[in-house]
């Protein structure tokens, strides 16, 4: 009875956080510059859909004002975020002991991961960086490597601070502390 009374007391509190935001908003998510290339590029393809389609929304004279200037904006913003991708060192996921997918970046002391990112759940699955080119030829982690902490999330774009470093990051790991495997990584080099 007690384990129905603690159950139903934990069911109510949670109900009662129903309204809290636990994901980052619009905004936060651009500044990522990958999501935000692949969010004002799909914005744009929609606006000249629009157009293309003789979509009776710009018969009105306001609304096809607000469609133009959103369309100039977005082309703006996705050169912009291409721009920024160009200052960093950017890489793609490769498999190693698992499955990895999707691009990472690493600019103005940031390390942001695609949209498109995808891996697979593992026990204790960590994000390092490293100075070894390929993790699989040393034993992981290396004295360059450094542990950013557990990974946000398998699945889609999230960032994190990276640590300051005298030597380039060379490479991003997907590695997991308890099971001690590289599950994928990304070399990274320069865009300029």
């Amino acid at each position: 009875m007690q384990r129905i009374a603690l159950l139903l007391g934990l069911l109510a509190l949670a109900g009662c956080a129903g309204g809290a935001r636990t994901s980052a908003s619009l905004e936060q998510k651009l500044a990522n510059p990958l999501f935000a290339e692949y969010y004002f590029d799909d914005l744009v393809e929609q606006l000249v859909q629009l157009d293309i389609q003789n979509d009776p929304v710009l018969d009105d004279a306001r609304k096809k004002s607000i469609v133009e200037g959103a369309r100039r904006d977005g082309l703006q913003r996705a050169k912009d975020a291409t721009k920024k991708q160009q200052e960093g060192s950017m890489g793609n996921f490769v498999p190693a002991k698992g499955f990895a997918q999707g691009e990472a970046l690493a600019v103005d002391g940031r390390l942001y991961f695609s949209p498109a990112f995808l891996t697979v759940p593992s026990p204790a699955l960590h994000v390092f960086v490293t100075n070894v080119v390929d993790p699989r030829d040393v034993e992981f982690p290396d004295d360059s490597a450094r542990d950013l902490g557990l990974i946000v999330s398998p699945y889609a774009e999230q960032d994190y601070v990276l640590p300051e470093s005298e030597k380039p990051i060379h490479t991003v790991v997907l590695f997991d502390t308890a099971l001690d495997r590289v599950i994928g990584f990304a070399q990274l080099s320069s865009n300029q």
